[in-house]
């Protein structure tokens, strides 16, 4: 009963580590098709705009958030927006000042700054750009799916992934090698 209790307890704690996996790995993958279906996601601060709270390489959980549910912002609370900078797309995280109309856009700004100064970014951030909330951070983890991503990262996982294939069909074949080197019982005559 004690075997069996124990296989059970591992085999459930190999399905939990390889379904975290499975999301971490999904999140760094495939961020548009995982933001379908969880409410959260990860980006990597590059920058050191947030430092000392969030210093650069930082991996970033952010809750997201619809442009159509209602969203309530306290000065100082840190959100992570798209914004436009030198013509190019970015994906920025830094702290929410204020918000104020804009009468060209005839809509509302989020006026963000970065965290050493109450200045204002230049960037017109509208609530269709605000991606998300921030929830914490791991310092320096960000490298970890920036790596990941690059061709050394996936060359690293293809090769973790083929020598444990390798590793399972050696074992299957020692155990099939086993099982036909066991000596079968004798058979011996039953008494009269």
């Amino acid at each position: 009963m004690q075997k069996i209790c124990r296989i059970v307890r591992m085999g459930i704690f190999w399905l939990a580590l390889a379904f975290a996996v499975g999301v971490v790995l999904a999140g760094v993958f495939f961020p548009r098709v995982t933001e379908k279906y969880l409410p959260f996601r990860l980006y990597t601060v590059l920058t050191d705009s947030m430092a000392p709270a969030v210093p650069p390489m930082s991996l970033v959980l952010v809750r997201q958030v619809t442009p159509d549910e209602p969203l309530e912002l306290e000065a100082g609370q840190i959100i992570t927006f798209r914004a436009e900078r030198f013509g190019k797309q970015i994906i920025q995280t830094h702290r929410f000042s204020h918000t104020e109309w804009d009468e060209e856009l005839g809509q509302t700004l989020y006026r963000t700054h970065p965290q050493h100064t109450t200045v204002p970014d230049f960037y017109k951030t509208t609530r269709q750009d605000i991606l998300g909330v921030y929830v914490f951070s791991v310092p320096y983890a960000g490298k970890i799916p920036l790596f990941l991503k690059s061709p050394w990262g996936l060359l690293l996982l293809a090769e973790e992934v083929t020598i444990f294939l390798l590793n399972q069909w050696v074992k299957a074949r020692w155990e099939e090698r086993d099982a036909e080197e066991k000596p079968l019982p004798a058979l011996v005559p039953a008494a009269e």
